[in-house]
């Protein structure tokens, strides 16, 4: 997940305490060479965190903005319940003798085919929540829901939130450490960890009570896609 670290009107976040973090890292079970890196890293977090709130704050809510959230969120939300037929038409046209006309979209060095276009909708999707403080929308990585008559999907509650857990499970994870969870009991070092970086988060900005099954989905499509990098890195 990028992190808008030179936003002019990003809030700063109050500094983490080396105790605090060395807390964190025992949680994390983080080895003690790693350390550095791992407090500089969720220092990080917390900083991206604070701005991201700090955005959502200066969202404008007239009809015009409105009007632009919902138009992005309904091409996103197309795009992501598309057939296989609809996707490979759709990958024909990107990625054959036309291509040069979407190079923004197919360009092979970042995101081809419909995975880039999916990526180009989630962006411009990102922007306009971000800019009208509506909910933002799902990752490319979560599964859409499916289309309902009368309904918007695509929408994503707490979705800094959740872009702060993220960014706190790879900060863990290249750190050669590991957050638990335990669901059923409501327990682990995740949360222990959350509770202790939220006192130097924005007001409000952990949800409370904390959302047991957003925390495991995130730490669930974390697991996925980290595993999915780790594959293709060994291949």
């Amino acid at each position: 997940m990028s992190s808008p670290t030179d936003v002019a009107t990003s809030q700063s976040a109050p500094p983490v305490p080396d105790d605090v973090l060395e807390r964190f890292a025992d949680l994390g079970h983080v080895p003690a060479t790693e350390r550095k890196f791992f407090f500089e890293s969720v220092r990080m977090n917390v900083q991206t965190a604070c701005e991201l709130d700090g955005l959502v704050r200066l969202g404008f809510a007239n009809r015009r903005g409105q009007r632009l959230a919902h138009a992005a969120l309904a091409v996103y939300d197309v795009i992501g319940n598309l057939n296989e037929r609809e996707r490979s038409l759709i990958e024909r046209i990107l990625e054959g003798k036309a291509k040069f006309i979407f190079h923004r979209i197919s360009n092979e060095e970042i995101n081809e085919g419909i995975n880039g276009l999916e990526e180009a909708a989630y962006q411009i999707a990102l922007l306009s929540s971000l800019v009208t403080s509506r909910p933002r929308p799902r990752l490319p990585s979560q599964p859409p829901d499916p289309p309902v008559a009368g309904r918007r999907s695509g929408t994503v509650e707490h979705w800094a939130f959740q872009n702060f857990l993220y960014d706190l499970l790879i900060s863990t994870t290249e750190a050669n450490g590991r957050l638990t969870l335990r669901r059923a009991y409501k327990t682990g070092s995740l949360i222990e960890a959350i509770n202790a970086l939220k006192p130097y988060l924005p007001a409000h900005f952990v949800p409370t009570p904390l959302p047991i099954r957003t925390l495991q989905r995130v730490r669930d499509a974390f697991r996925r896609t980290y595993k999915a990098v780790s594959d293709e890195d060994a291949s």
